[in-house]
């Protein structure tokens, strides 16, 4: 049998549209000194005027390098790279020279800040006393032994300006893709005394609040609070008062901020949005977008071959095993088990396609993707990749998460984030709310009968602390609880796959 590997190699294509100006989604986790901005771009970082123009590379180490951070003087930029096997803390001369190593544990160590005293502040997880949670550390910007600062985890670190306190948040949420998030994650401000020992929450909101920047006696921090419900640049004393909010981007969030020196001058912050880089002179409050441009040529962007077998993310198998339905690079194909050619049923750039499902009989192949807009749908197209795909769902932006054929291939059963199982039919469309979870994260997965008759399945009751067995009768619609609320009961085994399959 060849390897799926050797089958779809070169076979898949990256297209990308090159342009003058790289798309600002790739220049991320800026940092400003007083007459440079240092970014991350294409898995290295660069340095550009602070108000735009031509860039210059600063490293380029294998894998990507992230949150570099100037020094005082913004000659020398501490940043998260790898020249030794691990992802540690280097510091390199902005204009060119020889990285030096400053972390050397096993952890993944991430600046932060470049503090005045010359101590740079990072977070790490797995380094002292609370393995999964991250912590805060500074290290001398010369090498040697990480301080632990005396809170017992934290991220976002920032040191005020006469080094008496920290502000930051008790764990970060940075990393996520959540969006107005108000659950218990959500991130508040504190704020910590290391000459008296105690720490007060200085913002309340509940929603998201992050990322803290001290200048002066003044916190800058990102929040979503505002009535875009984006994250903006806000604002507040060092107790939480006077709190104001400065940006009012209305479409997409501000992500890394960073603050510019605090000295004498009035003050800069470096953030993305959207598709570019902004700088907000803390002076006047407006915000101004540097145009940047990367020089010589861009090999990593260039349309070249890729291995799709090396990026496969789902699968299923075609009732008579001849043949395997995948997910790879976005795109749905079709394998043969051993003699055969791949099939690209899809061929799409710009839409994710995921989750594939073959029909019990054989005919279609259902999937979700998102080239509609507003969301992932179900989709099914012909096994043979003959004819047009057809879309059967639109729905309410819920993230959808299962695909399960019933066995006499008429109906497909559907999950979502909701909470929501619902049954669509495969040739109509028409929709089927079976049962909705209100206390799990996901909703019901689904068995069918093998006369595709009835549907079994798990549900909380409604205290949220047990679970009972249902059945949904495909004919009446009726729902039956079969097992007794003495003892939770989840997950009912598969029956297997129906009799009498001959694709």
């Amino acid at each position: 049998m060849r390897t799926t590997s050797s089958i779809v190699l070169a076979l898949a294509a990256v297209a990308s549209a090159i342009a003058d100006s790289p798309p600002a989604t790739m220049l991320r986790y800026a940092d400003i000194s007083n007459d440079r901005i240092v970014f991350s771009y294409a898995n290295g970082l660069w340095s550009v005027a602070r108000t735009g123009g031509l860039a210059q590379p600063v490293a380029d180490p294998p894998g990507a390098e992230t949150f570099a951070r100037f020094s005082p003087d913004g000659t020398s930029v501490a940043f998260l790279g790898n020249y030794e096997g691990d992802r540690d803390i280097y510091v390199t001369p902005v204009d060119g020279g020889i990285p030096r190593r400053i972390t050397h544990n096993p952890a993944t160590e991430v600046p932060a800040e470049w503090h005045n005293d010359g101590r740079i502040l990072f977070t790490a997880s797995g380094m002292s006393t609370y393995p999964r949670a991250p912590q805060v550390f500074a290290v001398s910007s010369e090498g040697g032994l990480p301080w632990e600062f005396p809170i017992p985890y934290g991220a976002n670190p920032a040191l005020s300006a006469d080094g008496r306190y920290l502000a930051y948040t008790p764990h970060s949420t940075d990393m996520r893709t959540w969006k107005r998030y108000r659950g218990g994650m959500a991130t508040d401000i504190w704020v910590f005394d290391l000459t008296e020992g105690t720490a007060r929450r200085v913002t309340q909101w509940e929603g998201t609040d992050t990322i803290p920047m001290w200048h002066g006696s003044t916190l800058y921090y990102l929040s979503d609070a505002g009535p875009e419900h984006r994250l903006n640049v806000w604002s507040c004393d060092a107790q939480g008062g006077n709190r104001r909010q400065i940006t009012r981007f209305e479409e997409f969030d501000c992500k890394w901020p960073s603050i510019g020196p605090d000295d004498s001058t009035p003050g800069e912050i470096v953030f993305q949005n959207g598709q570019d880089l902004w700088v907000l002179d803390l002076a006047t409050n407006t915000s101004t977008k540097v145009e940047v441009r990367i020089p010589g040529a861009r090999a990593k962007l260039r349309p070249s071959p890729v291995d799709a077998g090396n990026f496969i993310d789902s699968w299923d198998i075609s009732p008579t095993a001849k043949r395997a339905v995948v997910e790879a690079r976005g795109d749905i194909w079709t394998l043969p088990a051993e003699n055969g050619v791949p099939r690209n049923l899809t061929a799409t750039n710009g839409v994710a396609e995921r989750t594939p499902a073959w029909s019990p009989d054989g005919k279609w192949i259902a999937w979700f993707d998102d080239s509609a807009g507003g969301g992932y749908e179900l989709y099914t197209i012909a096994a043979d990749g003959k004819g047009e795909k057809r879309r059967l769902t639109t729905g309410d932006g819920a993230f959808k998460l299962e695909i399960v054929w019933s066995p006499d291939s008429k109906w497909i059963a559907i999950g979502d984030k909701a909470g929501r199982l619902s049954l669509v039919n495969a040739e109509s469309g028409e929709q089927k709310l079976v049962a909705t979870e209100l206390w799990g994260e996901n909703a019901p997965s689904p068995q069918f009968s093998h006369d595709s008759s009835w549907i079994a399945y798990g549900l909380s009751d409604e205290s949220g602390r047990s679970s009972q067995i249902f059945v949904y009768d495909m004919e009446s619609g009726q729902t039956h609880q079969l097992t007794s609320p003495a003892f939770a009961s989840n997950s009912p085994p598969s029956t297997g796959p129906a009799s009498g399959s001959t694709s």
